[in-house]
């Protein structure tokens, strides 16, 4: 696509308040199904004057679809019964969102040619359905007709460019793979230098002509990563500037970083800066747009996917909670195709036991992967820590056990729809590590799938009453447990890492090691490139950490810290105070301290706190299995066995087919 029609679609058409420059997110992507070409169908001559009209409107755009000329009752019927009938005219336009007319097209050419009615569709979505039309294109000999580079080829690529990092044997073929697709993606594991490899396809387009400048979308703990690795990356004096998007887009900025929750918040000033040179647009932790169109992250995301000249995303964790994960990301990189491409059987809920290798084997020549076992680092050494509880927590989770397991006598929707809430699972959560969380609710700074009231507990109650003489008398039996630890590994001069998704257990904990001067990083401690000024940012606590001999300890939330950061050289211990169902942030967690780059030699230690007889061990089970599922799909069982205890630590994983059915049955008390 040229840039000037990249531009166009990145235009917003003048409305009230805004100049006729102003960008907007461009139009959304298609799932045509397969063996339907959309642009086939819509650039079709108009026979005779019986004509459907095809025009956008709106933001978001709608459809509308225009009865004109002598159109026949029978097909204007047919196009209501296939899409409806929204709109102030039902009998002469009907209006529907850009994503069904383009999933739910299969029928229009054949219904055309059958009653002699032509399209007219504008400039715009013709525009969009031409490019839809080459992705299928490109994705379908990407497919057919692999054709990595060898790597004196890619070598040949990269000679006399600005690239002078010396790659790896895994990432050179990496790179080739990359470099022999037009969109790739790159599932490699946490640590194998996934941003390394990125720096050299942009160079080698870069070189070739295809690009001048990339877009990063990153989560904020991986911006130092991209600010540092172009060091390594680049010849001295030749270096592209690499700039964070603060308020507008710098425009001397050849590599522009900004996180997903900007994205969308400012993505008129991103769009502007992409329609300007031909942009490789670079998803970093890209699982984190999973949702599509349902989401803000997939929405903002899909739509700055129209304005690219390459795609690329990076993850090693692509389908962290079902391998439906997947058609979001594949939606991104091919606009359209994400449904074509996946197999249906695969996309079911629950999946079958198949499905991670029919996806393996659906997606095989679109993706590279380097496995944890290639980057040649000895296994960690893994291990849970039971935990009993002491009587009053114990009376307490029991209490609240019972309180809930009375609600579910209704059908599987209703507790799905009750269940979704997520306020139960965050307060057996609670009690399992710290009941004085309970009556304080979530924190202001815990993400948003956090955030839940104090439990409604009426005073006077049994439950009531334990927890006030909780609050009294006892220390949360997971607390002592990993101060016992801390202090142990102080004393020898290590550094420990410490997870926990609660804000005010991290907050509690930095209180009770507070002789360990510990660093704290969540979503409430900014980072220095949305506030430079703040007396504390996460680059400083890390920094703090990482060079501070003093600081023994840092405590971190998975949300704000389970990507992108390098912690390796200096910490070689890591505990879990609490985990959740979220799969995905608890394999990237773990390779903050593993990953390439650790010495010869140099044992990794990962120890889980799981308090006995909770929600701890659901959790633990559901986790244990989607991780194996992952392992599947990326034909990569190190996932499987490095990413969790031995079986030989605490007994088998249950055999669970969803989160919340394992849930249920704990509130059952059923094993």
């Amino acid at each position: 696509m040229s840039a000037a029609a990249r531009a166009s679609i990145g235009l917003r058409s003048r409305t009230r308040g805004s100049s006729s420059s102003e960008p907007r997110r461009p139009l959304p992507a298609s799932r045509s199904p397969p063996g339907t070409s959309v642009s086939e169908v819509t650039t079709s001559s108009i026979s005779g004057v019986a004509t459907l009209g095809l025009s956008l409107s709106g933001n978001p755009p709608v459809v509308r679809a225009t009865r004109m000329g002598e159109v026949p009752q029978a097909f204007w019927l047919q196009v209501i019964s296939e899409w409806g009938s929204t709109g102030d005219r039902p009998g002469q336009e009907v209006e529907l969102p850009l994503e069904r007319l383009l999933s739910n097209m299969s029928w229009l050419r054949t219904a055309c040619q059958r009653y002699g009615v032509g399209i007219a569709s504008s400039p715009e979505l013709d525009e969009l359905l031409q490019q839809t039309r080459e992705q299928r294109r490109l994705l379908n000999r990407a497919l057919s007709e692999p054709n990595p580079l060898e790597p004196q080829e890619v070598a040949e690529r990269l000679s006399g460019s600005r690239f002078v990092r010396e790659l790896r044997s895994f990432q050179m073929r990496d790179l080739g793979e990359l470099l022999g697709l037009a969109n790739g993606a790159n599932f490699s594991v946490p640590g194998a230098g996934k941003t390394t490899v990125a720096y050299a396809v942009y160079e080698a387009e870069r070189s070739a002509g295809r690009v001048e400048q990339m877009l990063v979308v990153a989560p904020l703990s991986a911006f130092d990563a991209w600010q540092n690795e172009v060091n390594d990356c680049f010849a001295e004096g030749r270096r592209p500037l690499v700039a964070p998007l603060v308020d507008e887009a710098p425009t001397d900025a050849e590599v522009l970083v900004v996180n997903y929750h900007r994205l969308d918040s400012r993505y008129e000033a991103v769009a502007k800066w992409v329609g300007r040179k031909p942009t490789l647009v670079l998803l970093d932790e890209a699982h984190r747009m999973k949702r599509g169109w349902d989401g803000t992250f997939g929405s903002a995301c899909l739509s700055i996917a129209f304005l690219a000249a390459r795609r690329d995303i990076l993850t090693g964790t692509p389908a962290p909670q079902s391998p439906r994960d997947l058609v979001a990301l594949m939606d991104y990189l091919w606009p359209g195709q994400g449904r074509a491409i996946l197999p249906a059987d695969a996309l079911v809920s629950p999946p079958p036991a198949d499905a991670g290798a029919q996806v393996a084997e659906a997606i095989g020549p679109l993706f590279v992967r380097t496995r944890k076992s290639e980057l040649g680092l000895d296994q960690p050494a893994m291990s849970v820590v039971e935990v009993e509880l002491d009587p009053l927590q114990g009376e307490i989770y029991e209490a609240l056990r019972d309180r809930y397991a009375g609600a579910f006598e209704v059908s599987m929707a209703d507790r799905a729809n009750f269940a979704s809430m997520g306020d139960i699972t965050m307060y057996l959560l609670e009690a399992a590590t710290n009941p004085q969380l309970l009556t304080a609710g979530s924190a202001a700074d815990d993400v948003m799938s956090f955030r839940h009231p104090p439990l409604d507990v009426p005073p006077g109650s049994r439950l009531w009453d334990l927890l006030q003489e909780y609050n009294q008398y006892e220390t949360p039996a997971k607390f002592r447990q990993l101060a016992e630890m801390i202090e142990a590994n102080a004393a020898k001069g290590l550094k420990t890492l410490v997870w926990s998704n609660f804000v005010r257990n991290l907050q509690a904990l930095e209180r009770m090691l507070a002789i360990y001067r510990p660093a704290l990083i969540y979503g409430g401690i900014p980072s220095e490139f949305a506030d430079p000024r703040a007396p504390r940012t996460r680059e400083g606590e890390l920094a703090r950490f990482r060079s501070d001999p003093g600081c023994s300890v840092l405590l971190a939330n998975p949300a704000a810290m389970s990507e992108g950061v390098s912690l390796h050289q200096v910490c070689h211990d890591a505990i879990y105070l609490d985990r959740t169902f979220n799969a995905g942030q608890y394999l990237q967690s773990i390779d903050r301290i593993h990953r390439l780059g650790l010495k010869a030699g140099q044992q990794t230690r990962i120890t889980f706190l799981l308090t006995s007889g909770t929600i701890d061990e659901v959790i633990d089970s559901r986790i244990r299995e989607k991780a194996a599922r992952l392992g599947e799909m990326l034909d990569d069982p190190d996932i499987s066995t490095m990413a969790l205890p031995s079986d030989e630590d605490y007994g088998p994983a249950l055999d669970s087919t969803a989160d919340m059915v394992a849930l249920f049955a704990h509130l059952r008390g059923e094993s």
